[in-house]
């Protein structure tokens, strides 16, 4: 038994679900499959493990928020703005040991990191002909000469910290002949009704129908006008004209579905030089609130290893949770570990920086473990070292003669536009787009 269709759609995440609203404004037959038993994919709200509160276990923000970005009037529509915000508040900066960081201090640091920062944009500009360095690579002998041992240097290292955040990933992964790609300040909007509950709206209001539990193995393009695909859950086989592929990059890195044939060097190359974030939170629920109630959320400089346990959000009374933020190698060396081992790195932590207050054990908590999601392996994507936006190019760049088309963040290249980016919901969300209008064009052209 089989089934026909014009389009196969793998991936209901933000992605997935743009190309299925805008193939719905076409005759055209279409399949979406999502191997999870939800939609959203990395996108992913937790509304039952803490008491009154929902929390995104994975996209927080819509970046570049605005009448411009692709969600703004979705996100207006749902009322998201109305909703109580999760915090609100201050945000304070500590030392290792729960100490404030002096005035002197603070304006040493920022102007040691402005001389780092300005000798990677000094390469950029220079080198644009050349071969790429990762950013450690080139600020390594001026942060050598520059940062003095004791808390400036803690400090240093702690905005230093923020880029590699934002980007999931270490300098001596992330690229610095393309550093600051995505230039522009970028208003973000806390999802306080929860990012995938946004997601349910769009699909309820579009009656999208998606077919969940359906893992997709093999595609097969040997005959790409009738391209075959096959899925984990059913013996039989869908035929399609057009498939568009919408699942995360590091499911294309570990080749979780088999290509017949293979995928030509030039795309295999391409998703092997895209970088591959790692966020994870660490969601903590006590009884009560022993930080400041004012306080939003706080920074944190380590005696120990940059960017450990650096970013925490505090939510108010009644949720009285922390959502610790952890990335890069840090994130990995954690996801390594039992929960009962995370927990116990996440008190010690959380009492040396609040060593005054009587800290009880967490009534509840939750850790996610990207990196291992089978579905996922990894958060989002970045600009490596020898990777560029060619590259992104190459992973948006259709193969099997335009038969096989891609999507996702990872594969939204650059348009030329003030509203580019990728690595993001939206981007995903236009990537999605931008692959369905193309398969339009090609099976409904007059």
């Amino acid at each position: 038994m089989s089934t026909e269709v014009d389009v196969v759609i793998v991936g209901a995440g933000a992605a997935g679900l743009a190309a299925a609203i805008e193939l719905q404004s076409t005759n055209l037959k279409f399949l979406v499959l999502e191997a999870r038993n939800r939609i959203g994919g990395r996108v992913c709200t937790d509304e039952e493990t803490f008491t009154r509160a929902k929390v995104d276990l994975g996209a927080s923000w819509i970046h570049y928020y605005g009448p411009e970005n692709v969600l703004y009037d979705y996100y207006v529509s749902f009322n998201c703005g109305k909703k109580q915000p999760r915090h609100s508040g201050y945000r304070i900066c500590f030392d290792y040991d729960g100490e404030y960081f002096s005035s002197e201090t603070k304006f040493h640091a920022r102007s040691i990191c402005a001389k780092l920062y300005q000798h990677i944009e000094l390469f950029t500009c220079k080198n644009k002909n050349k071969e790429d360095q990762s950013i450690e690579q080139v600020i390594q002998t001026e942060y050598e000469r520059l940062v003095p041992n004791g808390p400036i240097k803690r400090l240093v290292n702690l905005m230093l910290s923020g880029e590699e955040e934002y980007e999931g990933s270490n300098f001596e992964n992330l690229s610095a002949k393309y550093y600051g790609l995505e230039d522009g300040s970028s208003c973000d909007k806390w999802v306080s009704c929860g990012y995938e509950n946004l997601l349910k709206f769009i699909v309820k209001k579009h009656n999208l129908s998606i077919q969940l539990n359906t893992f997709v193995t093999h595609i097969n393009t040997i005959d790409s006008d009738r391209i075959a695909i096959k899925t984990s859950n059913d013996s039989s086989i869908i035929y399609c004209r057009r498939v568009i592929i919408t699942i995360p990059l590091g499911c294309l890195k570990r080749e979780t579905i088999l290509f017949e044939p293979p995928l030509p060097d030039w795309k295999r190359n391409a998703i092997n030089q895209m970088g591959m974030g790692l966020m994870n939170k660490l969601i903590v629920q006590f009884s009560t609130s022993f930080w400041d109630s004012d306080m939003c959320s706080f920074l944190h400089a380590c005696n120990k290893q940059r960017g450990r346990f650096r970013h925490t959000i505090c939510s108010h009374a009644p949720e009285n949770i922390l959502i610790l933020f952890v990335t890069g190698n840090f994130a990995r060396e954690l996801e390594a570990l039992t929960d009962s081992e995370i927990l116990e790195e996440i008190m010690k932590f959380l009492r040396q920086i609040f060593p005054t207050q009587s800290i009880s054990e967490p009534v509840k908590y939750k850790f996610t473990r990207w990196g291992q999601d089978t579905l996922a392996y990894g958060s989002y994507s970045n600009i490596a070292v020898h990777a560029s936006p060619d590259t992104m190019k190459q992973l948006a760049k259709e193969t099997s003669d335009g038969h096989v088309h891609w999507a996702g963040e990872h594969a939204n290249a650059n348009d030329g536009t003030e509203n580019w980016s990728f690595g993001c919901v939206h981007s995903a969300f236009q990537s999605g787009q931008r692959a369905a209008k193309t398969v339009r064009s090609q099976l409904c052209s007059s």
